[in-house]
């Protein structure tokens, strides 16, 4: 069998590091794009908001994974955030129609639920969240990852037998995020962005494997998919953290208690083969 050769956008970011070298360690063929080297390895230096620079970079690979982006509303105004975010998302979709790539990974981002950097308060319809739950952001950051998904279906109808995965990430944690965490678990500075995400988390090595196995993910179509841990991070009672910052009358599932994550990742185990394998301190899950 022929070696798939990937282009990695965004590679020399944290989840584009470990899944470079987790897709290396799969013995796949691996071109590092970004637009600034941070020196790990031989990066392709590409502006993804520019088409021209997109297709020059990902002729000759049989797959692209999508991870470059600006990663939350918090350090550039909105129409920022939102431009560079879905052009860059529709570049790399138009360059793979354009060059014949039929496949193409996209980080999307639990933030297109909308709760992470709300405007307006409003609860879930329903917990667990799944990936039948309405996508509702108000800001420009969950905005462009909804938007990013609707291209992705857009793209479909024009070339049916692409096959597009769309990975909504979570907290993403490395040995950084684990210092605040540490700290965070019982007196934490609950934030939209904590709370928005409902404390869930995922091990920036779980984010590589799951970008690896949407990859190996070859059904025509789009799918989108929540990838997080099975547990929250905070040491409270979930139902408690629940009552305090989303009162209101809907459904929540008997089940959902404890440290159990009221968000959903049923769908990736069961398409794409993937379930957490690391705990909020980097530990194996038990």
């Amino acid at each position: 069998m022929a070696t798939m050769k990937a282009l990695v956008s965004g590679s020399d970011g944290r989840i584009g590091k470990a899944t470079v070298a987790d897709l290396r360690d799969h013995g796949y063929d691996v071109t590092a794009a970004d637009i600034e080297s941070r020196g790990t390895w031989n990066t392709q230096l590409v502006d993804f908001t520019d088409l021209g620079q997109v297709i020059g970079v990902m002729q000759g690979h049989d797959a692209a994974i999508h991870l470059a982006a600006i990663p939350s509303p918090e350090a550039h105004t909105n129409e920022v955030v939102f431009s560079n975010n879905v052009v860059s998302t529709f570049n790399v979709l138009e360059a793979a129609t354009i060059l014949g790539v039929k496949k193409v990974v996209i980080a999307s981002s639990i933030s297109a639920l909308g709760y992470a950097y709300r405007h307006r308060y409003f609860h879930p319809l329903y917990l667990p969240i799944d990936e039948a739950h309405p996508l509702l952001s108000q800001d420009g950051y969950g905005l462009s990852k909804m938007v990013g998904e609707a291209l992705a279906e857009g793209f479909l109808r024009r070339t049916p037998d692409m096959s597009i995965v769309s990975l909504r990430f979570t907290l993403v944690v490395d040995e950084g995020e684990r210092a605040w965490i540490r700290p965070a678990r019982d007196k934490p500075p609950d934030t939209e962005a904590a709370f928005g995400a409902f404390w869930t988390y995922v091990d920036v090595r779980d984010a590589a494997s799951a970008c690896r196995l949407a990859l190996e993910y070859s059904q025509p179509g789009h799918e989108a998919f929540f990838i997080n841990a099975p547990y929250i991070y905070r040491s409270d009672d979930i139902r408690d953290l629940l009552a305090e910052h989303y009162p209101g009358d809907y459904p929540i599932a008997e089940h959902i208690r404890g440290a159990v994550s009221p968000v959903d990742c049923s769908k990736a185990q069961r398409l794409l083969l993937w379930s957490a394998r690391y705990n909020w301190d980097g530990e194996p899950l038990e």
